[in-house]
């Protein structure tokens, strides 16, 4: 019961819980509905096939400045239009047209993801965020659930006859395309009003599987209905239990806790029934469940218990680190992105956004880093209550910002790379903290000082030591472009494989053209960032017959008791590793 109560107490204590779970008991109800109807007409492709298609409508949106349900509806409806086209004039069937129009559709998505050559990515789209639910988000989800609702009522005889009865329908002279039509606007609807909580890849799993479970415990249409709308809100509800319980992403949650719903119908029903050892297994699994969910329920209130000092809430470890140096025990510091991951791309879970709203202070990189495109940082933000410029602070103040190639409103995120501009974020982390807790003010400023004078010296070294290189060799080859503020300070040139956008991997004429810079230089070795795939850098060291000198740091320090675990050692490192693989 504490594990439940804590669950209770934190849905009273944050908005961010309520909206999440309010928007998931809506969308669990339309999920159940709507899906109820597309598993009668033999229709679980069709659902697939609208959640993948709405990916080029999202990334046109973005690109325009538009709300991206709205891109989402339009490109959802316009599968469901194509795929009924080419079925009534040509004679595939109908699942190969589903496969020719979703997955065409779900590749122009990420060819248009590509042109938005973004700072962060659509990576929440793919896989939902429903933490970051805010109330124009649940007014809208609750605008069309209204609509789903009225439309059932309005036309439930048409639809059940129409999903049971072909034959009849013709017969009884109703407009079966019109009604067809009509559902796949519909769920268009429900789809797009699902991506925010479970992203495009797991949508189609809230449509089918609560409906799926239901169909194995009755043949009688409303009853399906009302019990699929049950599973499914009962899936939202425990899943967004065990995702505060265990810090697990919220959607992949959800559904998984659909799934065992669908495991234990599969088990028990007169439909399904199976061997009474599989049906003790899951009864098992289900207690182990419980019984880690109050263990780790358990283990984290005791964690919040136990802080005492102010609360200092970071967005990436590099930041973590100098807010550390600065505060050393007077402060109580987290950093939400974990070491070795990506903060262009990362997901929030529900105790980040529980640090967050109990935060003192919240310092994020900004430049464009947390911020822009889809901008989780934002919504997290906006979630947790927080204000920008008050409690939540961007500790790049002060910097000169570069941007990127053609792209002069984007900047580049990745100062922290130029220890000029690190001394600059210490400095501006140093007078929010004195400002915020003015009693410690002397000693925070006693750490700055001398840390800065670390960070100076070896600023300075860096400076003049990279001119004993011949500059025709003094190319720094990378797979990202996140070294231009480094290149600009320390006197190499920056040559790169994509500009921006963790998750590409090159693209042709990108492998091209920096095959070519490397043949017009005298370069000696490539570089790879700690944070990227090798995948890409692997090809060009084989064409360009050069070899990987070693791996260099860019969003996130090394674990702790390796090298590179603090800013400063991280950046010397970078800087001892970059000048031996150039001379």
């Amino acid at each position: 019961m504490t594990a439940i109560t804590n669950f209770i107490q934190a849905l009273q204590t944050y908005p961010f819980l309520q909206n999440a779970l309010i928007t998931a008991i809506l969308i669990g109800i339309m999920s159940g509905l709507i899906g109820s109807f597309i598993i009668l007409r033999g229709m679980s492709l069709m659902g697939d096939a609208i959640s993948h298609s709405v990916l080029p409508g999202v990334a046109l949106a973005y690109m325009l400045g538009l709300n991206v349900l709205l891109g989402a509806s339009l490109f959802g409806f316009l599968a469901a239009l194509l795929i009924g086209y080419i079925s009534s004039k040509s004679p595939l069937k109908m699942d190969t047209t589903i496969g020719v129009v979703f997955s065409s559709l779900y590749a122009l998505g990420f060819v248009l993801i590509h042109f938005t050559q973004s700072s962060t990515n659509l990576h929440h789209i793919l896989f939902g965020n429903i933490l970051a639910v805010s109330q124009l988000d649940l007014r809208i989800t609750a605008t069309i659930f209204v609509l789903v609702l009225t439309y059932i009522y309005l036309f439930y005889k048409e639809l059940l006859i129409t999903s049971l009865d072909e034959a009849f329908t013709r017969s009884y002279g109703l407009p079966a395309q019109l009604i067809h039509y009509s559902l796949m606007l519909v769920l268009t609807l429900v789809t797009v009003s699902a991506l925010q909580s479970v992203g495009i890849i797991l949508v189609v799993a809230m449509l089918i599987t609560p409906a799926a479970t239901a169909y194995l415990w009755t043949d009688q249409l409303p009853k399906m209905m009302a019990l699929s709308s049950f599973v499914a809100v009962l899936a939202s509800i425990i899943g967004l239990y065990f995702s505060y319980t265990f810090n697990w992403a919220s959607g992949p949650t959800i559904v998984l806790t659909a799934a065992l719903c669908f495991a234990f119908s599969f088990l028990f029903s007169k439909k399904g029934k199976r061997s009474v050892l599989k049906q003790i297994g899951l009864a098992l699994v289900g207690m182990g469940l419980l019984l880690g969910a109050w263990t780790g329920n358990q283990e984290r209130t005791t964690d919040r218990s136990q802080t005492q000092a102010i609360s200092v809430v970071t967005t990436n470890s590099i930041l973590e680190d100098m807010v550390q140096q600065v505060g050393q025990d007077r402060l109580q510091v987290s950093s939400l992105v974990p070491r070795g991951q990506d903060p262009h791309e990362y997901e929030p879970t529900t105790e980040d956004i529980a640090k967050v709203s109990d935060a003192n202070l919240v310092f994020y990189n900004g430049l464009n880093l947390e911020t822009g495109g889809n901008g989780w940082f934002s919504k997290m933000v906006r979630s947790s209550h927080k204000q920008f410029g008050k409690d939540v602070l961007a500790a790049s103040q002060g910097v000169t910002p570069l941007y990127l190639s053609g792209h002069q409103e984007e900047t580049d995120p990745h100062a922290w790379l130029d220890l000029a501009n690190g001394i600059q974020y210490v400095q501006t982390i140093t007078k929010a903290l004195q400002e915020k807790d003015p009693q410690n003010a002397s000693f925070y400023q006693k750490n700055a000082d001398l840390y800065i004078v670390r960070l100076q010296a070896l600023h300075q070294e860096a400076q003049s030591k990279f001119l004993d290189i011949p500059e025709e060799q003094r190319l720094l080859v990378t797979s990202e472009g996140a070294f231009k503020y480094f290149a600009q300070a320390y006197h190499v040139t920056p040559a790169y494989i994509w500009e921006i956008n963790t998750e590409a991997q090159g693209t042709p004429q990108q492998l091209q053209t920096i095959l070519d810079t490397i043949r017009q230089s005298k370069v000696k070795h490539l570089f790879l960032e700690t944070s990227v795939a090798p995948k890409a850098m692997n090809q060009v060291a084989e064409q360009s017959q050069l070899k990987i000198y070693s791996t260099i740091f860019t969003d996130s320090l090394a674990k702790k008791g390796q090298d590179g675990d603090q800013y400063y050692t991280m950046m010397k490192w970078n800087l001892d590793k970059i000048y031996e693989g150039l001379k």
